[in-house]
């Protein structure tokens, strides 16, 4: 317990610092980030806890730079990884054990049991079922990360593994031409036949959850560690208490992680990373245009790609985006508020623009309905995404604050 507490104490006061401008250099750094996708039943104050007891752990024993190893967390809302326990709680006079009696084996189970167990088998593989709110958004960030030149891993536990393959998928066949190379994947406890990218897995030979899976989708990886310590959770599932502080599962996954994040290639930079960076992408429509105001006025957008303190370096007229901006360094940065909007230019259908921006270490993602394209007429009136609050100057250092409508 009180090792844990260590860990906890520790993430605590990594994430605790402000963003100064004697850290700017490590804008310029090239960085890897780790991810980590939550599992089903976690709310997200609960997964926040598990990826920051999981960074302690992660930073203390690999010895890992802070400015050099970013850790994020992947929220996931989706419950859909096991339906057949929605189906189960519809049978009244059923209890939890004589489910499980019936998934191990330990008791013949009744015939509508087992046509509900063929019927999931047959929809087809588990990595379909994800929620698309969820996924946009991670593939956005991982898109955005990768561009900027920095290295990918997402750790997975439970159904967190189902949107790791899924945006791993998404990105692969990117019309970008994204250096997947930079990209990988480390599953624990997955539901699923494969993890995407060739990377390893670590599920437990007695994890309950995963047993019942493997009950209806008989492709799901098997288990392959067993820990000889005990754990709190009697499904013997749970990301923390389970898997990382098990005494062979928990050094399985530290060790798979360095190894496959260590491993991966650093990519060629394809936009330009900065305190403050804003990414937008949309649908099938043609063109939404992403626009910025600067602290000075100065109105960065398609027709002025250059303002005072960032640069529009990447435009798209074809469909999906991105359209990216950033403030190019430290020493550009300026303090006042930062507008950012942006403008369906060219479309037929309604569209629905999907910004995320980053400054400092507050990342923070919109979704904006657009009912019908505006043309040039909506350039010097953009829909209002954000604003980004800049407060400081060079000696003192900067802090951030962004807020919006969505």
């Amino acid at each position: 317990m009180f090792k844990r507490n260590l860990f906890i104490l520790l993430a605590m006061i990594l994430s605790s610092f402000t963003f100064e401008y004697e850290a700017s250099a490590s804008f310029c750094n090239k960085k890897t980030y780790v991810f980590y996708g939550n599992g089903m039943f976690n709310s997200e104050n609960t997964a926040t806890k598990s990826y920051k007891y999981f960074e302690g752990k992660l930073r203390v024993e690999g010895g890992l730079p802070e400015d050099e190893w970013i850790f994020d967390l992947s929220y996931n809302h989706d419950e859909r990884l096991f339906p057949i326990f929605q189906v189960f709680r519809q049978r009244q006079g059923e209890s939890a054990s004589t489910f499980w009696r019936w998934i191990n084996g330990l008791s013949l189970a009744p015939d509508w049991f087992r046509e509900k167990a063929l019927e999931l088998a047959s929809r087809g593989d588990l990595n379909q079922m994800v929620g698309d709110a969820d996924l946009r958004r991670h593939v956005q960030r991982y898109k955005t990360v990768l561009m900027e030149g920095s290295r990918v891993l997402v750790v997975g536990h439970s159904q967190g593994n189902l949107y790791a393959n899924s945006a791993y998928t998404i990105l692969a066949n990117d019309s970008d031409d994204l250096p997947m190379e930079a990209f990988g994947l480390v599953a624990v406890a997955t539901p699923s036949s494969l993890v995407a990218g060739g990377g390893p897995h670590i599920t437990r030979t007695d994890d309950l959850v995963i047993d019942a899976v493997r009950f209806f989708y008989s492709g799901t990886l098997r288990g392959n560690v067993t820990n000889d310590n005990t754990d709190s959770d009697w499904k013997h599932h749970s990301f923390i208490d389970s898997y990382l502080d098990g005494d062979r599962s928990g050094p399985m996954i530290i060790s798979s992680v360095l190894s496959k994040a260590n491993g991966l290639n650093w990519p060629t930079p394809m936009v330009g990373s900065g305190p403050i960076s804003v990414t937008l992408t949309w649908g099938d429509q043609p063109d939404v245009d992403l626009h910025v105001f600067e602290p000075d006025g100065s109105h960065v957008y398609y027709a002025a790609l250059q303002g005072t303190s960032g640069y529009l370096d990447y435009d798209d007229v074809t469909s999906f985006g991105p359209e990216h901006y950033y403030v190019v360094s430290c020493d550009t940065l300026a303090a006042g508020t930062y507008r950012v909007g942006v403008n369906y230019y060219r479309g037929s259908a309604p569209e629905t623009a999907s910004v995320q921006i980053q400054a400092g270490d507050i990342i923070k993602d919109y979704s904006i309905s657009l009912s019908q394209a505006e043309g040039s007429a909506g350039n010097a009136n953009p829909e209002s995404v954000a604003n980004v609050e800049v407060v400081g100057d060079p000696v003192n250092g900067y802090t951030f604050t962004v807020g919006g409508q969505n």
